[in-house]
């Protein structure tokens, strides 16, 4: 997936931003008296912006 060079809409909340960061989307669920916790990375990088980033679980996609 190339990088945005202009503005273009965060796959997370909508917002048309022009600096967008690809990341992977994480789902964490909290452990319980009868289950383990759980973290899951999902395969397919996203572009999302960087309040979106800095709020919800992902993991930045390394470049190199």
């Amino acid at each position: 997936m190339p990088a945005p060079e202009l503005a273009a809409e965060c796959e997370n909340c909508g917002i048309v931003d022009a600096d967008l960061v690809l990341v992977r989307r994480v789902y964490l669920v909290p452990p319980s008296w009868e289950t383990p916790g759980s973290r899951t990375v999902i395969a397919e990088p996203e572009w999302w912006c960087v309040s979106c980033v800095s709020q919800y679980p992902c993991e930045v996609v390394d470049d190199a």
